[in-house]
């Protein structure tokens, strides 16, 4: 029992058939099946039901399917934490050139400028481009992209074959409330204190959107300033990722974030094709994205009025 084989089954349970799972995994459908049944006989159990439309899971299936899950994430998570520890250093900075494409998140525009000044300072010789993007990209277009992409709220799966995750943080979603709001006497929000609230949301479907209606929905828009003017000027509220509140505060002193219950961690990863062999300056960039996600998560690492519109 291996690694890979425990990825095949999940792939196979996605897919509710082995020969659409051996055509994701490009292996033949009767490699598939001799790995099921090899799990089957080491332990004595029925783990797939075979029926006219596809396969089910047992009972059983299903209890493995969740230690299936749990064993390859961790060994992903695992894996990523040595590569990162692996990554170059500070101390080696000036020796490390090369070009670096990463993609950010909308809500990353509040840290965007000083996130380039720091690496820029760190990273003389680093050409970096960053862009934004909002949560769309496929696992297919992720795959096909020259870009390192940090991402938070994804509905990908870790065991993705054809991208390799970095764990570099969680978060927890919170509520963007204004200071004058009654909403702001609570200690946190759940589903009905914002059921009719006024509400601005974000064009990308995400985890977190999925968890709220839209109605009362006053915009949509990828614009994160254009989320924080609204619950300023009129009265709206807007779910943001927790480590981004640094970045709120010192800006809009007016709002104050909220959890929302019950309270969930979510990862947050760097993610880059598994085709793309990452650079020098690429694994650099890893590093200092992972220290700098830490940092800015931490609510006094910046002073009032660091950051401008």
């Amino acid at each position: 029992m291996n690694i890979e084989h425990l990825y095949y089954f999940i792939v196979i349970a996605d897919n509710k058939s082995i020969n659409k799972a051996a055509q994701k995994l490009f292996i033949s459908q009767q490699h598939l099946s001799r790995v099921v049944i090899a799990f089957e006989k080491n332990l004595n159990t029925q783990l797939l039901e075979r029926t006219s439309s596809g396969i089910e899971l047992t009972k059983d299936g299903e209890i493995f399917l969740r230690y299936a899950e749990k064993i390859v994430t961790d060994y992903r998570e695992m894996q990523s934490y040595f590569y990162l520890k692996s990554l170059p250093t500070l101390e080696h900075s000036e020796q490390i050139q090369g070009s670096c494409k990463i993609s950010f998140p909308f809500f990353f525009s509040l840290f965007l400028n000083d996130f380039i000044r720091r690496i820029n300072s760190n990273y003389p010789a680093v050409n970096l481009t960053c862009v934004e993007n909002a949560y769309n990209d496929s696992a297919q277009e992720l795959y096909q992209s020259p870009f390192l992409h940090l991402i938070i709220n994804s509905t990908l799966s870790i065991t993705e074959p054809n991208l390799v995750f970095y764990h570099i943080g969680d978060t927890a979603a919170c509520f963007c409330v204004n200071k004058d709001s009654p909403l702001a006497r609570k200690r946190a929000l759940n589903k009905e204190d914002i059921a009719h609230e006024l509400k601005t949301i974000y064009p990308a479907e995400n985890s977190w959107r999925s968890n709220f209606d839209d109605t009362h929905t006053l915009f949509t828009s990828s614009n994160i300033y254009q989320h924080l003017d609204s619950v300023i000027h009129n009265h709206s509220i807007c779910v943001v990722p927790a480590y981004i509140r640094a970045g709120i505060y010192a800006v809009y002193p007016d709002i104050i974030l909220l959890p929302y219950e019950p309270m969930q961690l979510t990862p947050i990863y760097i993610v880059h094709s598994a085709k793309h062999v990452l650079n020098t300056a690429e694994k650099a960039v890893v590093r200092f994205t992972s220290q700098y996600i830490q940092k800015i998560s931490v609510l006094d690492y910046y002073p009032n009025n660091s950051f401008e519109k």
